[in-house]
């Protein structure tokens, strides 16, 4: 069996994409890194007997370099990464540490132990945005033309992958997903905060008019779609990831409002961040034509994430 070593397992899309691995019986080994900021995002962790787990900081060149030695995996899927587009905004900072040199470390560490396979978890938000609802889907040789510090800092680390290809001969995959959603999302995300306040009888804000477009991807058709890649993936390319269930922001909220029973008359408007994107919308053909498809309609996906959430309300009472 491969050794597979993952970053970021103590949040959102690597701790699901553990348990998915598990739970499908892949034939890999597994060891994982995250910083875990906060001590209770220690629950987030799956703990398993097949699963090594550390805690230390991507960032750091020594403890990766360490990590490395001790694990020497044949894969890394490198998914630690700050998140948080209004934050990036507000100081941009922990974003090039974390991101940039993060990423850095990982390439530098990965041509050391000679791993064979190095996949970078990148955004679809590193294409920029689209202005009108029909404009056609990115495909995954459009050009990179990212609007804010945290797209920025994807598409840097997206760039010094492919150039340790091009120098180094690093093997690689990039993907680049739409918006995620599903059990373990931090509060500040989108949907549980919307699921958190209804849930408190809170009033939920939207940005603007809400009128802002996305696609929406079960988090685990997203982990599926990554595992995949690993078995059938064309080496040094890059996948797009999609659902093809784009809503705006407000039909979204409303959704998730329905889903609950309740929670439409707490819906608020309030001021649009800056540079606030309108539509993101990739095209995943060529994954598709590898055999995946998204298991979750966002009805039926919705109605699960608000349902986890509901029966789960420690995970959202810590933010």
């Amino acid at each position: 069996m491969k050794k597979l070593l993952v970053t970021g397992t103590g949040g959102f899309i690597f701790s699901n994409f553990v348990r998915r691995l598990f739970f499908r019986k892949a034939p890999y080994q597994v060891a994982s890194i995250d910083r875990i900021r906060e001590g209770a995002a220690l629950k987030d962790v799956y703990s398993n007997k097949n699963h090594q787990f550390y805690i230390g900081d991507v960032a750091d060149p020594h403890f990766v370099d360490v990590i490395f030695e001790v694990e020497r995996p044949d894969v890394v899927i490198h998914g630690a990464a700050e998140t948080h587009v209004d934050d990036s905004i507000a100081d941009a900072s922990p974003f090039i540490r974390s991101n940039l040199q993060g990423t850095q470390v990982i390439i530098d560490a990965c041509r050391k132990w000679e791993t064979e396979l190095l996949v970078y978890i990148s955004t679809d938000e590193v294409y920029g945005h689209l202005e009108t609802e029909d404009a056609p889907s990115w495909a995954e040789d459009a050009t990179l033309n990212p609007r804010n510090p945290y797209a920025a800092s994807k598409a840097g680390a997206e760039l010094l992958v492919r150039a340790a290809h091009e120098t180094y001969g690093l093997p690689y995959l990039i993907t680049r997903s739409c918006n995620n959603y599903g059990p373990r999302q931090s509060a500040d995300k989108l949907l549980p905060k919307v699921i958190k306040n209804v849930l408190g009888s809170e009033p939920v804000p939207i940005y603007g008019k809400g009128a802002q477009v996305r696609d929406w991807l079960h988090v685990r058709d997203n982990c599926d779609a990554i595992l995949l890649l690993l078995e059938k993936g064309e080496r040094n390319g890059i996948y797009n990831i999609s659902a093809g269930q784009e809503l705006s922001n407000l039909e979204v909220v409303q959704r998730v409002c329905s889903a609950l029973g309740k929670g439409h008359d707490l819906m608020t408007f309030v001021k649009d961040r800056l540079g606030h994107d309108f539509r993101y919308s990739v095209d995943s053909s060529r994954l598709r034509a590898l055999g995946w498809a998204p298991e979750f309609k966002l009805t039926d996906g919705l109605a699960q994430t608000a349902g986890w959430y509901t029966s789960n309300q420690w995970f959202l009472d810590r933010y």
